[in-house]
């Protein structure tokens, strides 16, 4: 196979995935997952059974995918995280979390409603519980339980206020909780050496 047929094929994979998904989250509006079928789920994307078992399994495979998919991209953000500019760095992170989340709201929606054992907030606050620790650890140069707690502490309020914020329905702009979560984090980084003495 050609490097541009290649691509081609990858492509249309990348349609076709889309579409499925697209297909399945449109159906969850109305109708419980463990209620949809494969053949409904087909007829709603417009590909045929063959295809769909190509790229799964059953529908709980595309859940796991996608939650994959929304955990690495925020990966990738916590890992661009600048420990030295640890306010300026915490606001770009809360837009970019935010702009993941809102490009994708209705799968994170779903997915967090289908999460019944709290499994991937468990490993969306590992990730930024990560960028706190490189915070405190900057700060204070030590590592151990006390440095867990304060990261904990520094994770769930950066979460906190992303919660405040989606529930304001409009009433705060993300630039301005993207600002207070940082102002936050710089205030508990600033005396987490205090804290850690």
């Amino acid at each position: 196979m050609t490097s541009s047929a290649r691509h081609e094929t990858d492509k249309r994979v990348v349609r076709t995935k889309k579409a499925i998904r697209s297909a399945l989250f449109r159906i969850m509006e109305n109708k419980d997952i463990a209620d949809i079928t494969i053949s409904e789920l087909t007829a709603e994307a417009n590909v045929n059974r063959r295809t769909f078992y190509t790229h799964y399994r059953n529908i709980t495979d595309i859940l796991t995918e996608v939650e994959t998919d929304f955990v690495a991209a925020l990966k990738q953000l916590a890992d661009n995280f600048d420990p030295q500019d640890y306010e300026e760095s915490t606001y770009k992170l809360f837009l970019e979390f935010d702009n993941l989340i809102s490009c994708e709201f209705n799968f994170y929606f779903h997915l967090v409603h289908v999460d019944m054992r709290g499994v991937l907030m468990s490993r969306l606050k590992s990730i930024i519980k990560r960028s706190a620790e490189t915070i405190v650890e900057y700060i204070s140069r030590k590592r151990g339980s006390d440095a867990t707690i304060v990261s904990a502490f520094i994770s769930g309020g950066f979460f906190n206020v992303y919660i405040e914020y989606i529930n304001s329905g409009g009433t705060l702009t993300v630039e301005h909780a993207a600002r207070v979560a940082s102002k936050m984090v710089s205030i508990c980084a600033k005396h987490a050496g205090e804290i850690l003495a």
